[in-house]
């Protein structure tokens, strides 16, 4: 696969989003966007979008914060992330100002569109399926899934795109709730969305994250509400290739 750093600003912020091709690319390829958790492009959201682009796509992994920040402790990352969560119209704004980057690229099909997000990244996501009516897939990989009546008042009137949603969570994430989701259950079947939404039992937050690629762990910090499953990761990864492959084919 081929490797490239694609450089913007807006609004006085520089941003450098990573981009994966395919060395086989004939034509224009779906493209997926990678939206990493509150620490930013890290080495695990890097992987990611190598792992997407060795399934055929274009994937871009966005430097959210912009200068290639990559918060390490958890209350660092908390503090950049919060404007995010009081003001959910600035996470869209910012995923949707990489998505028109990246339809720009002449490897990548615009009328094929798809992200994935994890932790706040999935938040950000789902409000990517709710706003972005021409977004093809949403993926939330163990991503925080807030229900619709959380949004701030410039979302109040729904918006539900075409986009078919995929959740993937463990029962035991307490940043999740499984009671608490049921809001956003209903939420997708008043609106008729295409949604599946894959419960593993007993895991918690994180699960496809290695403890090797875990800032936090690296800083010192013991967080109890991440414990990574191999096999869990593994069962995960087929879901997002077989999702993948139903909204591009």
């Amino acid at each position: 696969m081929r490797h490239e750093y694609a450089k913007y600003e807006h609004d006085g912020i520089s941003y450098e989003d990573s981009y994966y091709f395919p060395e086989d690319t004939t034509g224009p390829r779906p493209i997926v966007l990678v939206v990493p958790d509150y620490h930013g492009a890290t080495k695990y959201a890097e992987d990611s979008a190598k792992q997407l682009c060795g399934l055929g796509y274009v994937a871009c992994c966005i430097d959210f914060y912009g200068k290639r920040a990559m918060p390490k402790t958890s209350q660092e990352a908390a503090t950049l992330i919060m404007p995010f969560f009081d003001d959910r119209t600035k996470g869209v704004a910012r995923a949707q100002l990489a998505l028109d980057q990246a339809r720009r690229k002449k490897e990548v099909d615009p009328s094929q569109t798809a992200a994935i997000g994890y932790s706040s990244g999935g938040m950000i996501v789902l409000d990517m399926a709710r706003r972005i009516p021409d977004l093809d897939g949403a993926i939330l990989e163990w991503g925080v899934a807030l229900p619709w009546q959380l949004r701030p008042l410039p979302m109040v009137e729904p918006n539900i795109g075409k986009a078919k949603v995929l959740i993937m969570q463990g029962t035991a994430d307490p940043f999740n709730p499984v009671d608490a989701v049921l809001s956003v259950i209903q939420e997708f079947d008043e609106s008729a969305i295409d949604y599946q939404w894959v419960l593993f039992g007993q895991k918690k937050h994180a699960y496809s994250l290695k403890p090797d690629d875990n800032l936090e762990i690296q800083s010192g910090e013991s967080p109890l509400a991440l414990l990574y499953d191999a096999e869990t990761a593994r069962r995960s990864s087929r879901y997002i290739a077989n999702f993948l492959h139903e909204i591009f084919t």
